[in-house]
């Protein structure tokens, strides 16, 4: 089939105007032309109808469509289940409540404070004024901090680090305010209002987070999603689906397809037929099965579907990837797609639309010098501050680990830096003193010699106190001198064993592009207990996303991980 052909709908009546279906071919010939990737949809045995095939309507039963859902009317707008009204509406009142708490915790706290505010008289400024100016400040800046947006309470430490710039942002907007409507507080309030109130929120989160996992994991309160891809691209989706439930994607239908090409021209534009899909257990025999058309959104929407979720085969670049990013869209659905950790969706893109060559820029803006000397900043005044209040427990580390055994205190090993610069890396001794040597033995006889990461349940080579410093974290505190000299950083991807780093593949390598760090994703992720796969993906996913902020959030959440001990040995 040549390209701009059989646009016409069948079910459309040949005598209406043929004209309109010859400027429909000429547009997207035209729009074609000026476009090195464009596909064809087909059935694969017969002909291949285009993406497009004169309507988006959709007429037919389709999927578990009810006849009397498809009446003869368009099925648009956009429209919100009816649990995230009640979610965030409870959200909302919940961080009214805390911002309220907050308030009245530094009235306790500053006495003077409380009675100056009261004492205001009622034309100026008074206590009701001033709560509801910090309520409403509060939510602003939530709201300004994205942290009512969808999928936000998935995020893990990133939704942490959401809160931790409304802080700000609520601590900044109560200083302008301040100063514009020459607001006569004590400006202690503007500091410690949003202080208190973080802390009280991230509380909250977290128990609304857990919350919501439950109601998850029961199969309430989540989104539902039609899958399209290949067929092995769906199978693998749908596993990883079942077993990421608190992700609140419930699939309700698939849509499988493959790419194929012309085997005479491989340059051709990519070819997507339709494919028959066979369900591998009774859950996925469940599922209804959709055409990829113009009426697939159409379709979704009757069947109440809210993401429309793309595992492979469709790329980004192609005409059927941008018809269907706004057709699903323009109906309120949300279109995901499954990316590789190493993606520009991360980056700041910049579309420069000169008419000789368009070209799109990306730049992840954590990466600026600015940031780094703020990163660089936080680290050496953070690892001041730890290596002075942590000097008497370090001697304490000390003399335990010397009198077990008589052992060297400290144990140094060559580490792997950033841009791949080797350092010596510091740590409380925790195992034997030959340690090293039993290394390879070890790994060879539990079959984990490909592991990046060498840990073991059960280590024989660890000491009776190395137990115990190891569970509690006490044997990186040492590694605070390397964050001062520059070799770590606080928060970062652990620093690697160069035999390590001689099997990285080039993916993974990225890791070396920032300074490795004490904690980081892998160690509020669930550290040793964490398979190669989720590791890496941890790793490289801090790489693209990192943020001073971000860094704040996983040294809060380091604190929980060593409470727990999950995954330290």
């Amino acid at each position: 089939m040549s390209e701009g052909t059989s646009l016409a709908s069948p079910s459309l009546d040949e005598n209406k105007g043929t004209d309109t279906v010859n400027m429909s071919q000429v547009r997207i010939s035209a729009s074609r032309a000026s476009n090195a990737h464009h596909d064809h949809i087909g059935s694969g045995a017969g002909s291949a109808p285009t993406f497009f095939d004169g309507t988006y309507f959709s007429s037919a039963p389709e999927g578990n469509v009810s006849p009397s859902d498809n009446a003869a009317h368009v099925v648009t707008g956009y429209s919100v289940p009816a649990w995230r009204y009640l979610y965030n509406g409870t959200l909302i009142a919940l961080d009214l409540l805390m911002t309220i708490i907050a308030t009245c915790l530094v009235f306790l706290l500053r006495p003077s404070s409380y009675i100056y505010v009261q004492n205001i008289g009622p034309g100026q400024y008074g206590m009701i004024s001033f709560l509801a100016l910090a309520c409403v400040s509060w939510v602003i800046s939530l709201y300004a901090a994205r942290s009512y947006e969808r999928h936000t309470m998935g995020e893990g430490y990133a939704l942490y680090a959401k809160l931790l710039n409304a802080a700000f942002i609520d601590f900044i907007m109560l200083c302008t305010l301040g100063y514009l409507f020459h607001l006569n507080v004590p400006r202690s309030l503007n500091v410690f209002i949003p202080l208190i109130s973080l802390v009280l929120v991230i509380l909250e989160r977290w128990l609304m987070r857990r919350a919501l996992h439950r109601n998850h994991m029961k199969g309430e309160f989540n989104y539902p999603t039609v899958v399209v891809g290949s067929p092995e691209g769906i199978h693998k989706t749908l596993q990883q689906l079942d077993q990421s439930r608190n992700l609140g994607y419930a699939p309700i239908a698939v849509c499988p397809i493959e790419s194929v090409e012309n085997e005479e021209d491989p340059n051709q534009p990519q070819h997507l037929i339709a494919v028959p899909f066979t369900p591998l257990n009774d859950a996925e025999a469940r599922l209804k099965v959709l055409s990829l058309n113009s009426h697939l959104p159409q379709t979704a929407k009757r069947m109440k579907a809210r993401t429309v979720l793309v595992t492979d085969v469709l790329t980004r670049d192609s005409e059927t990837m941008r018809t269907l990013s706004l057709a699903v869209e323009s109906m309120g659905i949300e279109l995901a797609m499954t990316t590789s950790v190493a993606d520009l969706s991360g980056a700041d893109l910049h579309f420069r639309n000169d008419p000789s060559i368009p070209i799109v820029t990306a730049q992840l803006s954590q990466y600026s010098t600015i940031t780094r000397i703020l990163k660089r900043l936080c680290d050496i005044v953070l690892s001041s501050v730890a290596i002075i209040l942590s000097s008497p427990i370090m001697l304490w580390v000390a003399y335990k680990v010397k009198r077990e055994d008589g052992g060297p205190v400290f144990y140094s090993q060559t580490r792997v830096g950033i841009y791949g610069k080797p350092f010596t890396m510091y740590k409380f001794r925790s195992m034997r003193t030959d340690a090293d040597k039993i290394k390879a033995q070890l790994a060879k006889e539990r079959g984990i010699e490909d592991r990046f990461i060498f840990k073991l349940k059960d280590d024989p080579r660890v000491t009776k106190i190395g137990h115990f410093i190891r569970k509690t974290s006490l044997d990186e505190f040492p590694q605070f001198f390397n964050v001062f000299k520059g070799d770590m950083s606080l928060v970062g991807p652990r620093p690697p064993l160069p035999e390590e780093v001689a099997k990285y593949n080039m993916l993974y390598s990225t890791r070396l592009l920032v300074k490795p760090g004490i904690t980081g994703p892998w160690q509020i992720s669930g550290r040793s207990d964490l398979s190669q796969e989720q590791s890496e993906y941890a790793d490289v996913s801090y790489i693209q996303d990192w943020s001073i902020t971000g860094d704040i959030a996983i040294l809060f959440k380091t604190v929980g991980a060593v409470l727990k001990g999950t995954g330290s040995y």
